[in-house]
């Protein structure tokens, strides 16, 4: 069965499960009150991925998301890039960070990630809407038919990007109810496995779903509803032993995907959105701030003058006969005594510029001698138009990272008895 489908169809799964032990009152129906037509109103997804390096690969590789210093189409600063040494030089690649740097067994960032539509307008509100017909089995313990139509969310890769989308549904198969995977009576368990002559069996097997008939209140009248509690072990390397007799590496394995990247309001790289209702990344790339891993001075923004900063640092510490030491009295070699050296040789009249030639009186204020003070060149955005006048970086995706992980999928639903 092919993965992708299956991880599609799970919330068909989740609707499938949801059938009960309890006695019917109605002569002759064999498998209780499960029997007939259930709208979704509540589902609670939660996903878990975990990097797993498939046997066979290098166990101890990391995955990185490279975010190149990029134009972002300004013609200037492709010149710019020419001028010192091309996109593929030292001088540009410098610039390059890491947005993903995971290994075997680490948790996929983000995850565990859950989704939770419980009431029915979240759902409306999601464009989720399923109807779920179950049909009575001829004798208790054998298999019937059960269909879902609708819509549902799930999770999709293709070209190593990850998105959450809605999808319709068309799908039928076979469940057992109250009876386990060996033929024992275990009331409340619920089992599906697919049966392709019935047309459009590609849910992944399960055999431990659990669920509950009971009522509760609406408006004021009282309605029966279906609960559903099951786990989807089918996109695990060592738990779908649980649910298959078999492991396809190219057709079971779930890949998480990072290409494209969410922007905040100031166009900055984000971990999402800043409007909840858009669930997908959009942006090739974007600007970088950071609390932590940038500085106060250039407001925590990844900035052509912080770059030369951090240039100049690592060019002067490695100087023979003039390397760099703690000027700031902090107790390590950095940034901030980058930024002393600049003023001293501004006080000096040096005349001293940067690797990538900005002048030294660019980056610092020297007009107090006692109190240098480093330009923030935050506001603007960096062209290579005019290059000593700095500016925040445009940071683009090198390429698509795709992760193999492996998939564990808790589903909990609550499903409302349709009215005839």
């Amino acid at each position: 069965m092919n993965k992708l489908l299956s991880k599609v169809l799970f919330l068909s799964i989740s609707a499938t499960m949801m059938f009960t032990a309890c006695e019917d009152d109605d002569e002759g129906v064999v498998n209780g009150d499960i029997v007939g037509s259930w709208n979704l109103e509540s589902l609670d997804l939660t996903y878990e991925r975990v990097v797993s390096v498939p046997a066979g690969e290098d166990q101890n590789q990391e995955y990185k998301n490279y975010m190149d210093w990029d134009a972002n189409g300004d013609a200037a600063t492709e010149a710019f890039f020419q001028a010192i040494g091309g996109k593929t030089s030292a001088a540009v690649l410098g610039a390059t960070f890491s947005t993903i740097d995971i290994k075997n067994g680490d948790n996929i960032p983000g995850f565990p990630r859950t989704t939770a539509l419980t009431s029915p307008a979240a759902l409306a509100g999601f464009g989720v809407s399923l109807l779920l017909q179950i049909d009575d089995a001829a004798k208790r313990g054998e298999g019937a038919t059960y269909k879902i139509t609708g819509t549902y969310p799930t999770i999709r890769q293709a070209d190593c990007q990850t998105t959450i989308t809605v999808a319709s549904i068309t799908d039928q198969g076979l469940y057992v109810s109250d009876f386990d995977r060996a033929g024992a009576e275990k009331l409340g368990n619920f089992m599906i496995t697919p049966d392709p002559t019935l047309g459009g069996a590609v849910l992944p097997p399960f055999y431990t779903g659990v669920y509950e008939v009971d009522e509760h209140l609406h408006d004021g009248v009282a309605e029966k509803v279906l609960h559903i509690d099951y786990v989807d072990e089918d996109g695990h390397d060592e738990r779908y032993k649980n649910v298959q007799d078999a492991w396809s590496e190219a057709d079971d394995r779930v890949i998480t995907g990072y290409n494209l990247q969410f922007n905040d309001a100031n166009g900055n790289i984000a971990s999402a959105d800043p409007n909840p209702a858009v669930l997908n990344p959009t942006h090739r790339g974007g600007y970088f701030a950071h609390p932590t891993l940038m500085i106060a001075p250039y407001s925590f923004q990844y900035t052509f003058y912080f770059y030369n900063a951090v240039m100049s640092a690592g060019a002067q510490a490695a100087d023979a006969k003039n390397p760099l030491t703690d000027l700031d009295g902090d107790g390590t070699v950095g940034v901030g005594d980058m930024v002393m050296f600049m003023h001293y040789d501004n006080l000096a009249g040096g005349g001293g510029t940067t690797p990538l030639g900005v002048p030294f009186a660019s980056m610092v204020d020297s007009s107090d001698p006692t109190a240098p003070k480093i330009v923030d060149d935050s506001g603007t955005v960096f062209s290579g138009a005019n290059p000593n006048a700095g500016g925040k970086l445009y940071f683009a995706t090198r390429e698509g990272l795709c992760v193999p992980t492996n998939e564990i999928l808790t589903v909990k639903s609550v499903w409302a008895e349709a009215e005839e």
